[in-house]
């Protein structure tokens, strides 16, 4: 088993960040936090300990995607976690062979991640500072 510590952030899929953008400052007023300059448009809003990534991509499917709407649990040890999901024979996509979906992005912004797929095609983000 895992040992999930925390929800991170959950993200979401749209089509026009800067639509969204506006939409998510005028209506709910959310302050927009610091993020890495991807090689894609979006947003992070902070919400307590929490945070919403506001993700701008058209892309769908049911491959292992970091840019898809996914939850992000913090973990105590990322290795420990890859460790776990090898033994499950559950497939993972690991944050350092992501990079050319979402770039090089600052690791002090991002941790160290790791993505995979539940059984419905949902993706869930598995990450350690």
């Amino acid at each position: 088993m895992v040992k999930v510590k925390a929800l991170n952030h959950v993200g979401i899929r749209v089509s026009d960040a800067n639509r969204t953008k506006e939409f998510y400052a005028r209506v709910l007023g959310l302050p927009m936090m610091e993020r890495p300059n991807f090689p894609f448009g979006g947003a992070w809003y902070g919400i307590g300990h929490n945070m919403i990534h506001v993700i701008e991509s058209r892309d769908t499917g049911r491959k292992i995607d970091p840019t898809s709407p996914h939850i992000a649990l913090d973990v105590d040890d990322l290795d420990e976690a890859k460790a776990e999901l090898e033994r499950l024979g559950i497939e993972y996509l690991d944050g350092s062979a992501a990079s050319a979906v979402i770039g090089n992005a600052e690791r002090r912004l991002t941790g160290r991640q790791l993505w995979f797929l539940d059984p419905d095609g949902n993706t869930i983000e598995l990450r350690s500072e």
